[in-house]
């Protein structure tokens, strides 16, 4: 058998001797391959004690014989340019699933080749790792190794007996890192070797078996980009033989940059989410504001109601009160005029009954003449003419109590069955069943009349409007008018001078005198110039229409047909500012009912194109 001396050349190890069967003899021995294991004759050992291997050496040995990608023995050592050394097997592997366009890189130092280096077997390091066989791979090891620096240490019980993840398990010191290829804590002192080397570390407390391929045991080392997974390079030649593999750095590095990329378009888009979530969160202060003045608002309003309710309750009772009064006064004057004659007759009847009881005739006819005197300066009998007084009637009043319970009863109602609907949501037309509208014309005159008065600056100049402004005319010529931005240029139109944004509105239009005629409402903002300045030609009016004996509704260009029995001379509108919603009467039934949100006041408007229109003169 051959013997190593110290002269033999050994790369980046320190020198050592072995022999075998009883001389000094070096065994190897890493993981479930055949170990390393320094042993020598206690009496060669007290000899020869200054040529003995410390604790670091065996780790240097160990890492020099191991290959960094398959972590086992060398199987045909390869040498690259660089200096380091793979099984020929493991980098071919690895160049094997390079990227087309990547280079020839070592895996150990990284360094990369343009073209693939000639390959060359490492002669020394083939043959030392022969020489460290044992004969049919059978290894006894037993260490035992003077550490002059640690003190006496058994390297093979501090492999074993470190167990504890915070101690090196070279000399037992505190560990500072663990070496992921060979599965090793060391101290700072016993881990430059591996720093040396590249290997990678990772903290003491960092669980090796994840570092490590669950099905091959082996470091992971390479990614496959195809099934996006982490491998070890013994899973290149299965399911993955074909896919595109790289290093784990490369495939860091990579989705580094990826995520880089990607790293604005998520600053944007959590700036925009910001944005809009400060919208929303001004959006509820605004909606919890508007909630709260809207309450104030309605229990300012349910006060006034209130108090409305009472001082008319209290001005009826008053007024009762004082017809009462009158009345009783008037009561009591007649009463005592008819006591005062009841009185009269009483004495009257009285000398009647006496002079009556007086049976002897010669008595009576003396005092028959004294009888007749007295009762001549007695006053005459007149009846009391009484007066019919007037009765006392407040239905009148309590048919105007009446009505306002009866539209509240209807406000009511409404608030019941759910909020008004969007008017984009909502589809215009005439009332399904006009019975069932509880509207009575007669107390919205009363309540909510209104007289209308016409504004001239808006008329067009072909209409004219008359004294009291309450009708507007069709005439053949143009009327002097000055100029002015609310005249209507190319519709025969005019708007009322009144504008209404809050509460409840009724006003009625006389049509007798025309046969085609536009009248509704319309926003106090709308165009008066141009083709959509029309009324019910743009979102902004709401009309009726009469044209060629046949009427329709009119909203934004769109057109209802009305049905209508006959042909009514007066129309009513009641406009409730409160829900967004105008009624059209027609021969006292309701003949359409516009839905709508206007955030701008509305106008009474009329449209004359031949005849007269007028606003009708409503007294309360």
């Amino acid at each position: 058998m051959g013997c190593l001396s110290e002269e033999s050349p050994s790369r980046s190890m320190k020198p050592f001797v072995f022999t075998w069967n009883g001389a000094l003899a070096l065994i190897v021995k890493v993981s479930i391959q055949p170990c390393v294991t320094l042993f020598s004759h206690p009496k060669e050992m007290a000899s020869s004690s200054s040529s003995s291997s410390s604790s670091s050496d065996i780790g240097v040995i160990l890492n020099e014989l191991t290959c960094p990608v398959c972590s086992e023995l060398y199987k045909e050592p390869t040498a690259l340019p660089c200096g380091h050394s793979f099984c020929r097997v493991c980098i071919e592997k690895s160049w094997e699933n390079r990227e087309e366009d990547t280079g020839y890189v070592c895996l150990n130092c990284r360094e990369i080749f343009a073209q693939k280096p000639k390959l060359k077997k490492n002669v020394i390091v083939a043959n030392l790792v022969e020489n460290m066989k044992l004969k049919e791979g059978k290894v006894w090891l037993e260490v035992e190794v003077q550490d002059t620096e640690h003190g006496d240490v058994n390297v093979k019980e501090a492999m074993k007996s470190g167990g504890s993840e915070s101690f090196c398990e070279l000399c037992n010191g505190e560990a500072a890192k663990r070496c992921v290829p060979c599965d090793i804590l060391c101290c700072e002192k016993h881990l430059k070797p591996h720093q040396q080397k590249g290997h990678k570390l990772v903290d003491p407390g960092v669980k090796i078996e994840e570092l490590r391929c669950i099905e091959h045991g082996k470091p992971i080392l390479l990614y496959c980009k195809d099934d996006e997974s982490l491998m070890c390079v013994t899973c290149t030649g299965g399911e993955h033989q074909d896919h595109k593999i790289v290093g784990v750095e490369i495939a860091h590095a990579e989705l580094k940059d990826v995520l880089a990329a990607k790293y604005p378009h998520v600053s944007q888009s959590m700036q925009s989410v910001a944005s809009q979530l400060r919208q929303v969160q001004k959006e509820e202060e605004k909606t919890e504001n508007s909630s709260r003045d809207a309450e104030d608002s309605l229990e300012e309003k349910g006060r006034l109601v209130c108090q409305f309710v009472n001082e008319s309750v209290d001005l009826m009772k008053s007024e009762i009160n004082k017809r009462k009064m009158e009345k009783l006064s008037l009561l009591g004057k007649q009463r005592e005029k008819l006591e005062q004659q009841m009185e009269d007759l009483r004495q009257r009847k009285s000398t009647m009954d006496t002079a009556l009881q007086d049976l002897e005739a010669i008595s009576f006819l003396q005092d028959s003449k004294d009888l007749l005197k007295r009762l001549e300066t007695m006053s005459d009998f007149k009846s009391v003419k009484r007066t019919p007084l007037p009765v006392l009637d407040f239905s009148k009043e309590e048919n105007n109590l009446d009505g306002l319970i009866m539209l509240n009863k209807n406000f009511l109602e409404k608030i019941q069955k759910g909020p008004v609907e969007h008017p984009e949501k909502v589809a215009e037309g005439p009332v399904e069943h006009p019975e069932k509208v509880e509207l009575d014309q007669n107390n919205l005159r009363r309540l909510y009349g209104r007289s209308p008065s016409l504004d001239p600056n808006s008329a067009h100049r072909r209409i004219k409007i008359s004294r009291d402004l309450r009708t507007a005319t069709r005439t053949g010529t143009e009327n002097q008018y000055r100029k002015h931005p609310d005249r209507f240029d190319d519709f025969l139109q005019v708007v009322s001078r009144d504008c209404f944004s809050s509460g409840r509105h009724y006003w009625e239009v006389d049509v007798r005198s025309s046969r085609r005629w536009v009248i509704g409402i319309c926003s106090n903002s709308m165009g008066r110039k141009g083709v959509e300045s029309g009324l019910g030609g743009n979102p902004e009016s709401w009309c009726l229409f009469k044209g060629n004996n046949e009427f329709t509704a009119h909203h934004n260009s769109r057109a209802t047909d009305l049905s209508l029995p006959g042909d009514p001379k007066r129309f009513g509108f009641f406009l409730d500012c409160e829900v967004g919603e105008l009624t059209c009467f027609g021969d006292s039934r309701v003949l359409h009912v516009f839905w709508g949100n206007s955030m701008d006041p509305v106008k009474p408007a009329i449209g004359v194109y031949d005849g007269s229109v007028h606003f009708v003169h409503l007294v309360k």
